[in-house]
């Protein structure tokens, strides 16, 4: 019978609203960091939002890097400490908006960090806004009361398919709204950490993560949107694996 226990990286409560995906998460780095023997030499860069909360959580080394410039930070991280195991723990805003930049061009370099990206469609700590790489069709956010419109606001990108033309390592999305996804996320997540570890080239895991404050769900409602709506968009699986099938 197994045993499940709390990862002895977390050690301390984190300030997530209540049913978001970000804590979820969190536990899965922890206990893929703890399975492969790394804990000792972590450095975590976080953005300054909803991220931002799990240096209160987990016993590891973090820097908090300007907002939407965790890539980049990570980068020079790793650069000055190739021995350390660097990962990005931020949102869609800070890693495909605000940071697209940063995030392709250490995708160019192959730079041989772990990204993991929170795919909740949406602008959370700053107060809900739309994003335009994640945001749904039709979607009603602060910033387009009305829904978004696809002829006035565009219509969101898939960017592990415009990723998907750099080299890298690994490129893949997992999702969060039932165990076998849950699942299938860590594996993801650890196999981004297998391949920092063997000194393999860049690899990103995006996550398709609930955020039921900002839209104003249920948190069960809100696994189910990401089930029934924002998977539609953004297929789970792997899209890059360097080392195996693409």
């Amino acid at each position: 019978m197994p045993v499940y226990r709390k990862p002895e990286s977390i050690i301390n409560t984190a300030g997530y609203c209540g049913g978001c995906g970000h804590g979820v998460i969190q536990r899965l780095i922890a206990e893929c960091i703890e399975e492969l023997g790394l804990q000792d030499h972590v450095i975590a860069c976080v953005d300054i939002a909803c991220a931002f909360w799990s240096q209160d959580a987990l016993n590891f080394e973090f820097i908090a890097g300007p907002h939407g410039r965790c890539a980049s930070v990570a980068t020079g991280i790793k650069k000055v400490r190739p021995d350390a195991t660097v990962y990005v723990h931020a949102g869609d805003g800070c890693s495909y908006v605000i940071g697209l930049d940063e995030t392709a061009y250490a995708a160019v370099r192959d730079v041989p960090i772990t990204m993991i990206v929170v795919n909740n469609g949406i602008f959370g700590m700053t107060g809900g806004q739309m994003n335009l790489a994640t945001t749904l069709v039709g979607d009603k956010t602060l910033s387009s009361k009305a829904g978004r419109n696809a002829e006035t606001m565009g219509k969101p990108v898939d960017m592990l398919k415009a990723l998907s033309a750099f080299d890298v390592e690994f490129l893949a999305r997992g999702a969060l709204y039932d165990p076998k996804h849950i699942d299938q996320t860590k594996n993801f997540i650890k196999k981004g950490f297998e391949n920092q570890r063997d000194v393999k080239g860049f690899s990103l895991i995006e996550v398709l993560s609930p955020c039921p404050t900002n839209w104003k769900l249920s948190p069960v409602d809100a696994m189910a949107k990401i089930k029934n709506e924002n998977e539609k968009v953004f297929p789970v699986g792997v899209y890059v694996d360097r080392g195996g099938a693409k």
